[in-house]
């Protein structure tokens, strides 16, 4: 509580010297926040919320393409597109929100409707830009938007999506998959879901070395006739691939518990087993690094591949580890 008075108290005298946050653009707003937390990597919002601040430092760029960005994003991700095509397999770009950006209002200030569209502009811009690239994303930030009004979307204690903000992803992914010219070939296998309340504390609130913990109702998946749980099929037409939220909530560890994430959803919707391919950390470029490792490894890893889902956080596309073009597989 203490840290969060001074984290207001720095933000109350950033305004008194620079103006108020309504004549600053919002990216400008996210500046301060971030300043006023000196060195920590976590800023504390309203009623419980955390936020990465790494995330927020993500919102304060006000483009993530082009001459002007740090590191373009766009040319690996075209090239990862047609190396891919080249091989007859789709591509599938899902970026996760930012948690700052669907609950800016659980953030210390508060934001217009106006300068929260002024934020979710350079998004638009890059959907655009990758669309006209011939790259298929799924946009979810108006998806996650709608959802929020009915069910918490992200963990109020972790950097990542909760179980309902993992079955709006799954159900949008899903979607884009089953009118696939060939998904109605492959064998179908039936998974049960069981709900089940589990209390977590936070990846932010472990930063904070904090006590919190908060509950979430996750839904766990398991073969309905041998009641186990979902392994990585190597031989899946799909290949679930990114960072830590292909992770988190299926492999347990400090990832909470296993059995109940994306690539357990994902299995259960599309009625087969899915390949996966995750990292913790950036799922910009080591992920794409980890897919060549494998395709060299096994020269006929990907013949069996019709779509690549590349899931990871959109932070990601301001990130410090940078997009370098990588081959999909030995030459």
């Amino acid at each position: 509580m203490n840290k969060l008075i001074f984290v207001m108290l720095g933000l109350f005298l950033s305004f008194i010297i620079g103006g108020s946050a309504q004549a600053r653009s919002p990216q400008e707003v996210m500046t301060w926040m971030v300043s006023a937390t000196g060195e920590a990597s976590v800023i504390q919002g309203k009623d419980g919320w955390l936020f990465l601040k790494e995330e927020l430092l993500h919102l304060s760029i006000p483009t993530y393409f082009g001459e002007s960005s740090a590191s373009d994003p766009v040319p690996a991700i075209v090239d990862f597109n047609r190396q891919l095509r080249e091989k007859n397999i789709d591509l599938l770009l899902v970026l996760i929100p930012p948690k700052a950006l669907i609950y800016p209002d659980m953030l210390p200030d508060s934001f217009t409707q106006e300068m929260v569209e002024s934020l979710e502009k350079p998004y638009n811009d890059l959907y655009a830009k990758l669309a006209q690239e011939g790259v298929n994303s799924l946009n979810l930030i108006s998806k996650y938007r709608e959802a929020r009004q009915r069910e918490q979307i992200y963990c109020k204690t972790d950097s990542h999506f909760s179980g309902q903000g993992l079955d709006v992803a799954t159900e949008k992914i899903a979607a884009q998959i089953t009118d696939k010219s060939w998904y109605a070939a492959i064998p179908k296998t039936e998974y049960s879901v069981a709900d089940k309340e589990v209390t977590i504390k936070g990846d932010l609130s472990q930063m904070l070395g904090a006590a919190e913990t908060e509950k979430l109702s996750l839904g766990f998946v398991t073969d309905s006739v041998t009641g186990k749980a979902v392994m990585p099929d190597p031989d899946s037409p799909l290949l679930l691939l990114g960072d830590s939220h292909t992770l988190v909530f299926s492999v347990g560890g400090d990832l909470h518990t296993k059995g109940a994430g994306l690539f357990d959803h994902l299995t259960a919707a599309l009625g087969f087993a899915v390949d996966r391919i995750g990292v913790r950390g950036s799922g910009a470029t080591p992920s794409r690094i980890k897919l060549f490792q494998r395709s060299r490894k096994d020269p006929a890893f990907l013949s069996n591949k019709k779509i690549i889902v590349w899931c990871l956080s959109a932070r990601e596309l301001t990130g410090t580890g940078g997009w370098r073009k990588i081959p999909i597989e030995k030459k």
